[in-house]
């Protein structure tokens, strides 16, 4: 082969003759390894512990408790319109067990 060497070749050729292959630190591998298992172990944790708190779930846990509070307040009024009625002949009732009149005024 033809080899045609220049000033500018022969400068780039010695300085790659000094070179070493690059070499980490003295503890690099055990910080490695350690960070490796703290990640690890800190994903597991949070695995089992994780709420699921997408939008969807949110959402739908939002519709479910207001729903709920909706139905519970017209049983409340339901409750408070017919006890009004039921209360006055509850009273009544116990007034005429004890041989009493009771007069109810609006």
């Amino acid at each position: 082969m033809n080899k045609k060497n220049t000033p500018l070749l022969d400068e780039h050729l010695e300085s790659l003759k000094g070179m070493q292959a690059a070499e980490a630190g003295d503890f690099f591998y055990t910080r490695l390894r350690q960070r490796m298992v703290a990640d690890m172990q800190r994903n597991a944790i949070d695995k089992l512990w994780r709420f699921p708190l997408k939008p969807v779930w949110t959402v739908s846990l939002l519709v479910i408790l207001l729903g709920v509070n909706g139905f519970m307040l017209t049983q409340q009024f339901r409750n408070k319109h017919i006890s009004s009625n039921s209360n006055n002949s509850a009273i009544k009732n116990f007034a005429e067990s004890y041989d009493q009149t009771v007069t109810t005024t609006y």
